[in-house]
């Protein structure tokens, strides 16, 4: 079983009387009650509040269901399926995709590939390295209705019907009941319909259908997962001073109360998938209402802490396998000296996890008791996906998407801006633009990297570079963003959180496109008019924004961002 240490450091006297406010109060009985009062009490909260609390007893379904699960990945594998393939976004899509990364697949079972990009590389990056005839897909999706999800089904739904004369039998739909996904999942015979409680939102989604539909495809022992996280919900119902995730959750919410709204996730590399999962659900239920806790995850694992480069308002969470605790303990023992807030969470091991996906989900949930926010609402969200909706619609009457202002044009990259803001940027080329754009107010700011391109490893390895020279240089916190794949988790957060972030889209051109059918327009142009409907989002709010699309690879294009930013 995990365990949970929490260092308070500066934070001691006013997370103890926190503590003792939430012990008073019985935040934790009546969280367990399903009273909304403790987030808010106004009758538009109540209903989103009350329609987003499933996750407190979904295990009991899924325990119920063990046996029907792992009687379903026998099924898929005697078929004769090698490959199986999630079709999601957010949080219908991340847990799968901690599993593959974590666990991999049991001797026999399929491999396990999780699409939630619509980049055209994306696409047939993932079709390139399969066989359609032996491929099952799951189509998750909570509404039903989501544009990423429906587009990916159609595509492939396409190809499969191409190799065979029952393409619904390579089909699963993990949904909501009465959705539009679902009524599609009966119309063309799908293999299995898995119908998920409606009172469960998709970041909240991991121990429900949704993650454990996956997972038993693959082969994993999800008995030994569920029973690590029904462990974590038992000690969950213990009073504040006694429970794990109420302690994380308001070790989170008074720092950030405190001014330290940058938690920093160090994770042992086999777990290391986790903390952009924990990043989706803690960035999209905190940010909003100006406030919010931003998830940095994906840095490299410093060997010391420097406080000039992780500046005053972060925090720090590890989460560790036993066998790594000897590699941490000489940053750990510096954060203490320096009395920076700080947890260290143990797991014995990887299926310990079972206990993670609970533990923050509760925490999290206590964090925004603290915050006095909504964390079951997203209300930005739509905003983008609306303007994505409105981009296309000008691209289905034009024939071309719209474009922006051009204020720089160096090399291969071509910088746009909002006339107003460009007016605060000075001329004489990219390094000097890029150095105004990028350079914040210390202990306050963020930048973020957001980028609309494939997420292959030599894409990855190049950002992670370019993040760790930026770091370095503007002594800020920098976090990497995949589009769309941002757009549902720290998306929110950018818009609704507070005004600290430091932002650029970043676009390349992609060697082949790909047609979806039914559609008049490609995944390339829903990839760019994605990115278009983003960058009217932060336009709108006039935050701190460039766009560099890249005329070429997008290897060359940030390699010529990282020379220009360091000169």
């Amino acid at each position: 079983m995990s365990t949970l240490t929490i260092h308070p450091g500066t934070i001691h006297e006013n997370l103890s009387q926190q503590f003792t406010r939430f012990t008073a109060d019985a935040v934790v009985e009546r969280l367990w009650k399903k009273d909304h009062t403790i987030w808010r009490t106004e009758e538009v909260h109540r209903k989103s509040i009350l329609n987003r609390l499933g996750w407190l007893d979904s295990l009991d379904l899924m325990q119920q269901n063990i046996g029907m699960l792992t009687q379903f990945g026998e099924e898929v594998r005697a078929a004769g399926f090698r490959h199986v393939v999630v079709l999601g976004m957010g949080g219908s899509s991340l847990c799968p995709d901690v599993c593959r990364a974590t666990f991999g697949s049991a001797p026999g079972f399929p491999s396990l590939s999780v699409l939630d990009s619509t980049n055209p590389t994306s696409v047939l990056r993932i079709e390139n390295a399969l066989d359609l005839s032996k491929t099952l897909f799951i189509v998750a999706s909570k509404s039903g209705g989501t544009t990423e999800t429906n587009m990916f089904y159609q595509y492939f739904f396409d190809r499969v019907s191409s190799v065979s004369k029952e393409p619904g039998m390579h089909f699963v739909a993990v949904t909501d009941a009465e959705t539009k996904m679902e009524s599609i999942a009966k119309e063309k015979k799908f293999r299995k319909i898995f119908v998920n409680p409606t009172d469960i939102g998709g970041r909240y989604s991991a121990l429900s259908y949704f993650g454990l539909v996956p997972m038993a495809l693959i082969g994993m022992d999800i008995r030994a997962l569920l029973a690590s996280a029904e462990e974590m919900r038992r000690q969950s119902k213990f009073d504040a001073v006694q429970n794990p995730a109420a302690q994380l959750g308001l070790l989170m919410g008074e720092a950030h109360n405190e001014g330290m709204d940058k938690m920093t996730l160090i994770a042992s590399p086999e777990v290391s998938t986790f903390a952009y999962w924990v990043e989706q659900l803690v960035a999209e239920s905190t940010g909003k209402e100006g406030k919010g806790v931003l998830p940095v995850e994906g840095e490299a694992w410093p060997e010391r802490y420097d406080a000039s480069v992780h500046g005053e308002d972060r925090f720090f969470v590890f989460l560790l396998l036993e066998r790594d605790a000897a590699k941490a303990d000489p940053l750990r023992k510096e954060l203490a000296a320096a009395s920076v807030p700080h947890a260290v969470i143990m797991l014995k091991d990887p299926y310990d996890l079972g206990s993670q996906f609970f533990l923050w989900e509760f925490g999290t949930a206590v964090c925004a008791v603290a915050l006095h926010i909504n964390p079951f609402d997203e209300p930005n969200v739509k905003e983008s996906k609306d303007n994505t909706v409105q981009v296309i619609d000008e691209f289905r009457k034009s024939g071309a998407l719209p474009a922006n202002r051009v204020v720089c044009s160096e090399g291969n990259v071509r910088i746009t801006a909002e006339a107003e803001y460009a007016a605060t940027l000075p001329a004489g080329g990219l390094a000097p633009l890029l150095h105004a754009h990028l350079t914040g107010k210390a202990g306050e700011d963020y930048i973020a990297l957001l980028a609309y391109i494939d997420q292959s490893a030599e894409n990855e390895r190049m950002l992670y570079t370019l993040r760790g020279e930026l770091t370095r240089r503007y002594r800020l916190p920098v976090t990497v963003g995949f589009g769309p794949r941002y757009l549902h988790s720290t998306g929110q957060l950018h818009k609704g959180g507070p005004s600290s972030g430091i932002f650029l889209i970043i676009t390349a051109r992609e060697p082949h496109d790909v047609r979806i059918p039914g559609e008049p327009f490609s995944f390339g142009v829903l990839k760019q008019a994605q990115a278009l409907g983003d960058y009217r989002s932060f336009a709108h709010r006039k935050l701190r924004l460039l766009h560099a699309d890249i005329d070429g690879s997008a290897a060359d294009g940030i390699a010529a961002l990282t020379n220009a930013s360091l000169r």
